[in-house]
């Protein structure tokens, strides 16, 4: 089989590795990246409201989750958490302990997801537009959650990754929940008050255009009189 080279926003992904328990963890970070892509508050200029936030929160939540379950951790390490430091983890998702029993080796594995551009699901930088600033950003930091996943060198284990590879995966996701407790929701709308010239009918041109001449921001024709 013909390996997967990732591109855009997905470029430097290893998409070729042994260890599936990363599989794993990248799995509620490509539900994550399937929500921001279709969430239609990003295609509102204001902001987002309230709920947005809260769902993102709660999703990158279920990233950091997956991520203690697969990290190897016998010493019981303070691996952190993106949620409240008063939520427990529950015994369901006490990290897995394979200590017992000799593994056999594994083989090679590809990605199951496509991050080539090929999957309408998985859009890259080319194919989208999100008329919020903030959007983008989110879509680039959950994207940067799954490369560096790939890019562990717990890849090369069987299963499980380190602790010290797990603190990475924290502090990925540490970054996207900073992004929506200081971007999203109704406290950080900001007003808008006009359309952009691309949204105008043909009818009707964009304000402080007609007959102007064609302007690169910081020219000097901006100070020149038509």
């Amino acid at each position: 089989m013909t390996e997967q080279i990732a591109v855009g926003n997905f470029t430097g992904m290893i998409t070729r590795f042994k260890n599936q328990s990363i599989l794993l963890g990248m799995r509620p970070c490509v539900d994550l990246l399937h929500e921001i892509v279709g969430n239609d508050e990003f295609n509102n200029r204001v902001g987002t409201d309230d709920s947005t936030k809260e769902h993102m929160i709660q999703l990158v939540g279920m990233c950091d989750r997956t991520r203690r379950v697969i990290t190897y951790n016998p010493e019981d390490v303070d691996i952190m958490s993106v949620l409240d430091a008063d939520i427990e983890l529950s015994e369901s998702l006490r990290p897995i302990n394979l200590d017992n029993i000799q593994m056999s080796s594994t083989p090679l594995i590809e990605l199951p997801w496509m991050f080539d551009g090929t999957d309408v699901n998985i859009p890259t930088w080319s194919s989208l537009q999100f008329r919020n600033g903030i959007g983008g950003m989110l879509y680039s930091a959950a994207s940067q959650i799954l490369v560096q996943y790939t890019r562990l060198e717990s890849r090369n284990r069987s299963y499980l990754i380190t602790v010290n590879d797990s603190l990475r995966m924290y502090s990925m996701m540490q970054t996207f929940r900073d992004l929506c407790d200081r971007f999203l929701g109704h406290d950080n709308q900001m007003d808008i008050a006009q359309p952009l010239a691309t949204d105008e009918p043909t009818n009707n041109p964009a304000p402080n255009r007609i007959g102007n001449p064609a302007v690169s921001f910081g020219s000097s024709l901006q100070n020149k009189d038509s």
